[in-house]
């Protein structure tokens, strides 16, 4: 009798972690594509926000910069917000402000297009930071799936802001800042799963002790994390992989309406980097624990160079290619930075100090990406200088990422 109370209570237990497990699957997609969308959907639209507004490539590139530079600003204080109202409400209320924030942005003026810029930056600052963290603190046979959906979604979200943006301005009969308003059901259906998923984890969740282990300095990582070689490594690898994302993400439709390119298929075109990266961004992870990923480590960014070359040698005329090209990169570098984040942190607070640092120095550096293209690109008026710049970027990538032992096998 007492073994049918135990098969039934296993059973009953069983099915109660299958349910949370595809509770926190789907809320860690949303999440995922939460992140993305606000910032690549302005993508396509940029042309006519400039036609519009009036400004210049280096303003407009401002509006993906901020952002990112805002990371300076959130990432160093998001383990101390995560420490006070748990890393879930924390990332819960990083959602809320980044919906709020892709709202203000489609306001009439200039100042809420800036101010609500901020706020979704800040927003997605602190998610961003928080969310490895997430993924660490779950159980350990739940890492992998959580890791290769979080990771496969940031590349989801691209793929579908790229490709409808545009096509939901002309469908619905919005302009710009119609169809960007648009984005954020998707970024308040994150916020109520991850809400949901807050309340599943609370009744089951002991609060880790807080003691002066978790000390944090100016940039929210603790001093051994500051520290830390491979830390750092993880940073610049991680860096240069938002930064040549978050550039082509912006100004890949830019450089194939130059082209001679239509600004519906560039943007088409520029959303199929991101479904090419789907797949590889979910095997990353996978890859990672097979002989042989150091190699993987050195050969993901030197595919994304191949697809810059074929751009510049071809111009506008192999935009599949090129895209394909771009995207299997894409997706690889953003497996294995997101991978090993969660793999060399030793506990959930670990892992939040190892976010702060590896997104403050690595997200700050993705931010002069854009910035730096689309001033290269206004100052030349040629696409060959700022796509010569992007190329020697991933170039260094694989230079780093061959000598990272952060990066190595785990």
């Amino acid at each position: 009798m007492s073994s049918q109370h135990g098969d039934g209570s296993s059973a009953a237990g069983s099915s109660a972690h299958g349910g949370s497990l595809l509770l926190g699957l789907a809320a860690t997609c949303l999440l995922a594509l939460s992140l993305r969308i606000p910032t690549t959907s302005l993508g396509p639209v940029l042309p006519r926000i400039g036609e519009v507004t009036g400004h210049g490539e280096t303003f407009l590139s401002l509006l993906t910069a901020i952002p990112l530079a805002l990371t300076l600003v959130a990432a160093p204080v998001s383990p101390r917000i995560a420490r006070r109202l748990g890393r879930d409400r924390a990332v819960g209320l990083a959602l809320a402000v980044v919906a709020v924030g892709v709202l203000v942005r489609s306001l009439p003026g200039d100042v809420p297009l800036v101010a609500g810029t901020v706020l979704l930056g800040l927003g997605i600052a602190v998610a961003t930071v928080l969310g490895p963290a997430t993924i660490s603190s779950a159980r350990r046979a739940d890492r992998p799936a959580l890791t290769a959906t979080y990771s496969m979604s940031l590349s989801v979200g691209p793929a579908l802001a790229l490709a409808l943006t545009v096509p939901l301005m002309h469908v619905a009969g919005l302009d710009w800042a119609g169809a960007l308003a648009l984005w954020s059901l998707c970024v308040i259906a994150a916020w109520a799963l991850w809400i949901a998923r807050t309340r599943d984890l609370h009744a089951a969740r002991v609060p880790e002790p807080i003691n002066g282990a978790h000390d944090t300095d100016a940039t929210g990582a603790t001093p051994a994390v500051i520290s830390d070689p491979g830390v750092w490594q993880l940073a610049l690898y991680m860096g240069l992989t938002s930064l040549t994302f978050y550039t082509t993400s912006t100004w890949l439709p830019t450089v194939l309406v130059l082209g001679g390119t239509g600004t519906a298929p560039a943007g088409a075109a520029a959303s199929l980097v991101s479904i090419a990266a789907i797949p590889f961004s979910f095997a990353a992870p996978i890859l990672l624990r097979r002989p042989g990923s150091r190699l993987l480590v050195l050969l993901a960014p030197l595919v994304a160079l191949a697809g810059i070359v074929l751009l510049v040698v071809t111009g506008s005329s192999a935009p599949i290619a090129i895209a394909v090209l771009l995207g299997i990169s894409q997706g690889l570098c953003l497996g294995i930075s997101y991978d090993r984040v969660v793999q060399y942190a030793s506990s959930p607070d670990h892992a939040a100090s190892v976010s702060a640092l590896t997104f403050t120095v690595g997200i700050a550096l993705a931010a002069l990406g854009p910035l730096l293209f689309g001033a290269a690109l206004e100052a030349t008026r040629s696409t060959l200088v700022p796509l010569c710049g992007l190329g020697a970027t991933v170039l260094l990538q694989g230079i780093i990422g061959l000598r990272s032992r952060a990066l190595g096998p785990s």
